[in-house]
């Protein structure tokens, strides 16, 4: 049914594998509670940091005719994020109003 290449596939897993740790680390860390306070409001900002380095850099690199659409994908993501949306919403609700503006252009 797929075609998927095996090296492929198990650094796809790895990857995984590497991302979820880091994750789940604070679950089973006894002194989660002792964080100071500026320390916790830190992490709670790193999701929308994340989504900054990663969109924000190709959108200004983006020379193709439709930059516009680019843009506000970028710009939607950062006002779902800086009101404290799930980073997941933010990142679908910027790639769908990036899908509809390429679809309007």
């Amino acid at each position: 049914m797929f075609n998927i290449n095996l090296p492929m596939l198990v650094i796809v897993i790895i990857a995984s594998i590497a991302t979820l740790i880091p994750r789940f680390i604070p679950y089973f860390t006894p002194l989660i509670d002792k964080i100071p306070n500026y320390i916790k409001e830190m992490l709670s900002i790193l999701p929308i940091a994340a989504l900054g380095a990663l969109i924000f850099p190709f959108a200004l690199i983006d020379f193709n005719p439709n930059w516009i659409a680019g843009l506000i994908g970028v710009i939607i993501a950062f006002i779902f994020g800086y009101l404290r949306f799930n980073m997941i919403v933010s990142i679908l609700l910027s790639v769908v109003a990036t899908y509809l503006i390429l679809m309007i252009l």
